[in-house]
Parts: C-alpha cells; sequence; structure tokens
C-alpha cells in the first residue's frame, strides 16, 4: 500500500488539532454538565495543554539545549515525543488539581479521554511519514514518497536506488498504535469506577501505555526514532526504559489502591478564590512569552483556543462581581498582559501583492422564542391578551468561495454563499411541532483598507426573518412571512490591526438569518494580519451580546467560532418572561480554505 498524500504535514496539524479539540469538548461539555465554573475549567485545560505541548518539544532536546531551544526558532528543534507530552501533561494535570482542587470526575475524565487524543495523533503521524515501522513484506505495510523521513532514511543509507520515488515497504506502526491507545482509553473508561482512589484511573492508564510502548518498539525501525538507539541484552534502551515504567506505575497502583489511609488528592470541586484566576492568567501568560519561539502556529493554537475563553469569562465576573469594584480598573491592565503576549506569539506574512482562492464550510444552530398575542380584553390595567408562546429551533448549514486579492493594506474580496437548513417551530402550548425548510444564495463584495471598509450583497432564496418578540395583530404577517430578496450591507471603521468598530445588516457565514442579522461590533487583531481577530459585540434584534474568534491553524486552513450569549425575554413587556428557561444561546462556526495562492510585487512609485 502506498501512502502518498498530498501536503502530509498539513494532515498531520489537522490530526493534532482534532486531538486537542476532542479534549477539549469532551471535558468542557463533561464541565457544564457538573456545574463547574467554566472560568477554572478553561485556565486548568490550558495548563494542561501547556505542559503537554511544552514537554513534547523539551523531551527531545538535551537538557544542556533548552536555554538554546527556547530562544530559537521552533523549526530549529522541531521534533516531539509523544512521552514528554505525556509526563509534562500529567504534572500539569496535577498542578491544576491543586490550585483548583478539581476532584476525582476530572482526574477519572482524562484518564480514558487521553490516550483516545493520542490516537488521534499517531493518525497524524502516519500520514506524515515520521516514527515508521521496520520493513514488511506484508499486504497491510506501506510505502512513504519522497521528502518523508521513512523515505530519506533509508535513502541516505543506501537501502533504496538514488532515483526511487518511494521507500521500503514498512509496517504501519502508527496505525497499530493508535487502535491500541484507542482501546487502552476503552479500557480504562469500562473500570473507572471499580477504582477506589482518585488517582487509580490515571495510573492504569499509565502503565497500560507504557507496557504498549514497550511491545510496539519491536516493530518501530529505530532510525525513526530521535531516542538512543544503544542496545542491552538485544533491547534498546528506550525499550528497557518503557518496560521500567510501566512496572514502576503498576507497582504504585497495586500499592495506591492497598494504602489503608485517605487518599491522596481531595477535590473542592470548584475553583477557591476569583482573584486566583486573575493571578493565574499571569502566570500562564509570562510561560507563553518565554517559551514563544519554542512552539509552531498549530500548538499555539490549541493553548489560546482554551486561554481566551477563559480571558473573556474572567472579566464577564470582573466586571458582575461587586465585591471585585474597587478593583477593576486595576485588574483589568493586567488582563491586558495576555493580549500582548498573543501578539508576540503568532507570525504574520507580508506580501506586497497576493490573490488566491477561498472555501468556506460551516453551520450555525441555536434557538429562540416568540409570543403570539390574540383575543384582546380590556383589564384592570388596560388591554390584556390571550397568548401563546412558540420555541423556534434552527440549524443551517452552508458553503462559500470566494476569490480575494490583497495589496498592502488594501483587499478586495468577490464571493457568493449557499446556505440551506430547518427551522422548528414548537408551539408550548399545545407541543405542535411544524417545519420550514429555508435556502439562500448570497453573492457579494467587500473592500477593506487600512481605516475604512464596507460591502455589499444580497441574499436570494426562501428565507425567514425572527423580527420581534411578540406578535399580534399589528405585525403577525411577520411571522408568517417568507422573504425571497434581502439587501445586506457591511461597513468598518478604525485601523483592522489593531481596533476598529463594525456594523453589519446581514453579511455573516453561513447565514444570518433567521435571527442573527443586526448586530455591531468592536475587535483587534492584536498587529496581526486580518486573518487573526478577536471581537465582542451586540446583536440589535435580540438585544444581546456575543464574542467571535478566528484565526489560521496552518497556513492555507483556517477557523471561526461566534457564540452569541443567551437573550433576555420579557414577559408581555412588563417584566421577566417563562420563555427564558425555553432557549439558550447560539452557536455559529465556519472552516476555511485557501488555495491557488499567487505573490507578486507592488509596481514602485515614482
Amino acid at each position: 500500500m502506498e501512502n502518498f498524500v498530498g501536503s502530509p504535514r498539513v494532515l498531520f496539524q489537522c490530526c493534532y488539532f482534532l486531538a486537542f479539540l476532542l479534549i477539549f469538548c469532551v471535558v468542557l461539555y463533561k464541565s457544564i454538565k457538573r456545574g463547574y465554573h467554566l472560568r477554572s475549567v478553561l485556565l486548568m485545560m490550558t495548563t494542561i495543554s501547556l505542559f503537554t505541548v511544552l514537554g513534547s518539544r523539551l523531551f527531545t532536546v538535551p537538557v544542556e539545549d533548552w536555554i538554546t531551544a527556547i530562544n530559537s526558532h521552533s523549526q530549529n528543534f522541531n521534533n516531539r515525543s509523544a512521552i514528554g507530552g505525556l509526563f509534562f501533561g500529567f504534572l500539569g494535570l496535577l498542578v491544576s488539581q491543586r490550585i483548583f482542587g478539581f476532584g476525582r470526575f476530572i482526574l477519572n475524565l482524562y484518564a480514558w479521554i487521553c490516550p483516545i487524543a493520542l490516537g488521534i495523533i499517531k493518525l497524524g503521524c502516519f500520514f506524515n511519514g515520521c516514527c515508521y515501522g521496520i520493513p514488511s513484506n506484508g499486504m497491510w505495510s506501506v510505502q512513504y514518497t519522497k521528502g518523508t523521513h521513512a523515505h530519506f532514511n533509508h535513502w541516505s543509507a543506501g537501502q533504496i536506488a538514488p532515483e526511487a520515488l518511494a521507500s521500503l515497504s514498512v509496517h504501519p506502526v502508527q496505525l497499530y498504535e493508535s487502535v491500541l491507545l484507542v482501546l487502552i482509553g476503552y479500557l480504562v473508561w469500562k473500570t473507572h469506577k471499580k477504582w477506589q482512589k482518585a488517582l487509580s484511573a490515571l495510573l492504569f492508564g499509565l502503565s497500560l501505555f507504557f507496557m504498549m510502548r514497550f511491545g510496539i518498539e519491536f516493530f518501530r525501525d529505530p532510525t525513526g526514532s530521535q531516542f538512543s538507539t544503544l542496545y542491552y541484552a538485544g533491547l534498546r534502551s528506550y525499550q528497557w526504559s518503557m518496560l521500567a515504567y510501566g512496572m514502576i506505575a503498576g507497582s504504585v497502583l497495586w500499592f495506591y489502591e492497598s494504602y489503608k489511609g485517605s487518599d491522596w488528592l481531595r477535590g473542592r470541586e470548584n475553583s477557591p478564590f476569583l482573584h486566583a484566576d486573575f493571578m493565574y492568567i499571569v502566570v500562564i501568560s509570562v510561560c507563553l512569552y518565554s517559551f514563544r519561539n519554542l512552539f509552531s502556529t498549530y500548538e499555539l493554537l490549541v493553548i489560546w483556543v482554551k486561554f481566551f475563553p477563559a480571558i473573556v469569562l474572567s472579566v464577564y465576573y470582573l466586571y458582575t462581581e461587586n465585591r471585585l469594584k474597587p478593583y477593576r480598573m486595576a485588574i483589568s491592565v493586567v488582563l491586558v498582559m495576555p493580549l500582548f503576549v498573543f501578539a508576540q506569539t503568532i507570525p504574520t506574512h507580508k506580501t506586497a501583492i497576493k490573490t488566491y482562492h477561498r472555501v468556506d464550510v460551516g453551520g450555525s444552530f441555536g434557538d429562540f422564542a416568540n409570543t403570539v398575542r390574540y383575543n384582546p380584553q380590556q383589564g384592570d390595567c388596560g388591554t390584556v391578551y390571550d397568548s401563546e408562546d412558540y420555541r423556534q429551533t434552527y440549524n443551517v448549514g452552508g458553503l462559500g468561495y470566494s476569490y480575494i486579492k490583497e495589496k498592502n493594506n488594501k483587499s478586495l474580496r468577490l464571493g457568493a454563499n449557499v446556505h440551506g437548513g430547518m427551522v422548528k417551530s414548537t408551539n408550548l402550548t399545545n407541543n405542535n411541532t411544524e417545519k420550514d425548510f429555508v435556502f439562500g444564495v448570497n453573492p457579494f463584495v467587500t473592500y477593506d483598507g487600512k481605516w475604512l471598509g464596507g460591502g455589499v450583497g444580497f441574499q436570494l432564496g426562501s428565507l425567514r426573518v425572527n423580527k420581534h418578540q411578540f406578535y399580534d395583530a399589528t405585525n403577525i404577517e411577520d411571522a408568517q412571512k417568507e422573504y425571497v430578496f434581502l439587501p445586506e450591507v457591511h461597513a468598518r471603521f478604525g485601523p483592522k490591526k489593531y481596533v476598529d468598530i463594525d456594523y453589519n445588516y446581514g453579511f455573516l457565514f453561513p447565514s444570518p438569518y433567521p435571527t442573527i442579522y443586526h448586530r455591531s461590533s468592536i475587535g483587534s487583531s492584536f498587529g496581526l494580519s486580518p486573518d487573526y481577530s478577536l471581537r465582542y459585540g451586540y446583536i440589535w434584534n435580540l438585544e444581546t451580546s456575543y464574542l467571535s474568534l478566528e484565526t489560521l491553524i496552518t497556513k492555507n486552513m483556517g477557523v471561526r467560532l461566534m457564540y452569541i450569549f443567551k437573550e433576555h425575554y420579557r414577559e408581555h413587556n412588563t417584566g421577566p418572561g417563562l420563555l427564558e428557561d425555553e432557549v439558550g444561546g447560539k452557536f455559529l462556526f465556519s472552516v476555511n480554505y485557501r488555495f491557488g495562492e499567487s505573490i507578486g510585487q507592488a509596481k514602485a512609485k515614482d
């Protein structure tokens, strides 16, 4: 089997990001169900990700070269080690546990989800051709193309001809390891409730992992490893170390479970004090700044995707917690520090003229509620109504294409999007449900300069627009109307690289409809390119705020996330309504891929 995949490094980076994203989603979901403070959960995940990435890099560098590696560009020391990431990540988990007090539930969660995530990364190793297997003639063996580690090492050793386009056939050892890691995750999940102590599931998983690595090394080519190739009694020193670690972890597990005293770790199940979170944010910022040269862009991304929401939630609590009111100004200045660090850790790419094509795919999900009032009657304080409440749930997906031309600080974008989805309406009085299919085509054009930007477009199709919370005889037509044509407009003022404000009517991928169409925001690229952005805004028709984050994962692939906070509903315009419990926040995401890039030089001005 030939493994001649295109862009193997991009596939590795995608698998790497997906592995951390899996942990992020599972831990966040489980923590929300347990009622944990999300700011502390996010800071815990940030710490573990930081330690894991740092350990995976430093573990492959001799200790005497650590200072050099930290001060050098990430490409100068670009090896990674799952063992190093595991050791440092375990340390980060213990540090977080001591600071934030999360108990056995979080420890058990990481014990089974981490092996599965590591199995996903090993799929990326398979595509990338690193840590490959020994030669094999089996029908399941694989060959790697020129430019991979396997091909280069086989060529430099004289095992293949100089003109050979493929390596020798080798064991797909990364796939073996991926399957075994998923199996370890399953075994730990299946048995985690049977242990008596908080750390037992983690120790059990560690012992299985080390014994698995001891066995898998029999199928891995030593030249594909960055560790010592010295042999003792027929085994590499690395194998002996894996066997020793596995036996130590198993022995500690046996003693730990047999020990009759109280458990070593006790959880408080939540963050102790809010000010501890602010201090912790500063410490993490200093660490990120110190190691910024060692990390690659996608490694920084898996850290910042957790750190940014933690900062935002901390700011939210700062301005809603009355006891912190005297300290708000001072703490706000401190919280600017992570944004400065962010601007220093993401590389920028400057070109005079660049044109490329872009494809977007994404989805928008959420719900909203309406009240229909009818049968007006004279009451003690004026007109009263009978009413029925409706909960509307929407799921919309979209696909877009655009052509972009960038020249210095100016950008022209021409494109079109298509979207489609369902809007389900449920009468909360009698539980009757109706579904409507919505779709639209959206051509648009935007122009962005250094200080000003704007755009126009329109939506054409079968569209629904949520204009009001309350409907009665005066506006009931709006609730039932299907729109065929809707214009949209975008305007921006300010240097986007630093801080700008914008206004949008429409202009949202995959679709601003039925309910996110009228909004404005303030945001910044923190001194980077427009491909990076953090924005806070307000949706005027919903009377609620939102956060959005846009960033590049690789040179060609980017993501955008947007969360709309839960809006407040009123009961007949007089006070809080029962509909508050029927709806939640809204979420929008998209992934984009850039291709066909062409770079030229701008003509010099006389």
